[in-house]
């Protein structure tokens, strides 16, 4: 099976160089990214990240940027990015439904080949997932037949830049119930919704969410991949590392040697080839 990191994050280089700027027009940025310590990678990094780790693909998505034009800049890099490389950049589009026009926006991406959108920040942006928003953007999805990669917040624990402004667990299972069908992606184990699988009504009204690990080892222990697999079963679980936060290579070796080798080779690159494969053949 073919190794893919499905959860990373890319720059416009022109935006990596102009952070102070995009910092002092966008709140949650500057959260996140004002400190010049703050990584931001361009897709030559990402590339040469994944040859390092033996990786074949990766899933890539931009910013939560509230504004037009900084969405607009971002999404032609990342699909420029995505045709040069070949089949290498699995690219996720970035869209404000708080914005006129955004459908317009979001249909334009498709074409140009994005395979969904993501990584989704509502609150950050102003808009609310269980609003008519939300469900505009999940209704269009749907008929797309896209992908939603959402950033989940865990409502407990220590703070850190960037925690806010997701979805939360209880807004993300409303929504996939609402939406039966809807591919999404719950990033970072879900924000702890994986433990409400437990509960049969939940388990089969979000049957379609998918559980991402990226970032798992800033927030959770060891053991929480391998009872996420226990849970949500191992086809619906994505390997990410949140690159450039952390390193694809490290992050792989750690969520391996967590997993039986079946699991890992579906997690780490398996269940995400065959879930955007179906999307390249809609």
């Amino acid at each position: 099976m073919p190794t893919i990191d499905s959860h990373t994050h890319l720059f416009a280089p022109q935006q990596v160089r102009a952070r102070l700027a995009l910092a002092d027009r966008d709140t949650t940025f500057a959260e996140m990214y004002r400190n010049a310590e703050a990584k931001m990678a361009t897709a030559t990094q990402l590339l040469a990240e994944l040859d390092l780790g033996g990786f074949d693909r990766a899933v890539a998505a931009g910013f939560a940027f509230a504004d037009e034009k900084d969405l607009a800049e971002q999404n032609e890099s990342l699909l420029g990015a995505a045709r040069e490389a070949e089949g290498r950049i699995i690219p996720l589009a970035t869209i404000n439904p708080a914005l006129k026009g955004w459908k317009m926006a979001a249909q334009a991406a498709l074409d140009g080949g994005a395979r969904g959108f993501g990584e989704l920040r509502p609150h950050s942006q102003g808009w609310d997932p269980l609003g008519p928003a939300g469900h505009g953007l999940c209704a269009f999805a749907r008929d797309a037949g896209s992908v939603l990669l959402w950033h989940v917040s865990e409502p407990v624990g220590h703070a850190y830049p960037g925690k806010a402004g997701g979805i939360s667990p209880v807004e993300l299972c409303a929504l996939a119930m609402a939406f039966p069908g809807l591919r999404m992606i719950a990033s970072h184990l879900g924000g702890g919704l994986s433990f409400y699988l437990q509960m049969p009504e939940v388990r089969a009204g979000i049957d379609s969410v998918y559980f991402d690990t990226a970032a798992s080892s800033l927030l959770y222990d060891d053991d929480s991949v391998t009872r996420l697999v226990a849970l949500a079963g191992a086809d619906r679980v994505l390997f990410g590392s949140d690159y450039p936060l952390l390193s694809p290579r490290r992050q792989l070796q750690r969520i391996t040697a967590l997993l039986p080798g079946d699991s890992a080779a579906a997690v780490c690159g398996g269940n995400a080839d065959i879930l955007f494969s179906d999307l390249h053949n809609q």
